[in-house]
């Protein structure tokens, strides 16, 4: 609940990073480690961005405004429920996906 902080740290980015950086390269070959890294990395700021985007930006309609609306409704109704960022997919996957009141216009 702090609008001041709505990416994770850098800091603690990189020590996520490093570590996983060294799981890829013992669990598969060295030569895969800086793809596999970045890509995962490149996912991540991809992810930090619309969540950022989502917090600040003022959609008139449409799908931001959707989306929007479903994850405030994570942050401020339901935080227990929501946890998609662009896509229901996970919420359903997981049972996850709040009642039908909160969500409906993005769910249907």
């Amino acid at each position: 609940m702090d609008g001041l902080r709505l990416v994770f740290p850098p800091a603690a980015t990189a020590i996520v990073l490093m570590a996983l950086w060294n799981l890829i390269k013992l669990l598969l070959p060295a030569s895969y480690a800086p793809a596999l890294t970045g890509g995962i990395l490149l996912g991540y700021v991809m992810y930090d961005c619309t969540h950022y985007h989502l917090h600040h930006a003022k959609p008139n309609g449409g799908l931001h405004y959707q989306l929007k609306r479903f994850h405030m409704n994570h942050h401020f109704r339901n935080q227990d429920k929501g946890f998609g960022i662009t896509t229901t997919f996970w919420d359903r996957l997981f049972g996850t996906l709040p009642l039908p009141t909160s969500a409906k216009k993005v769910t249907d």
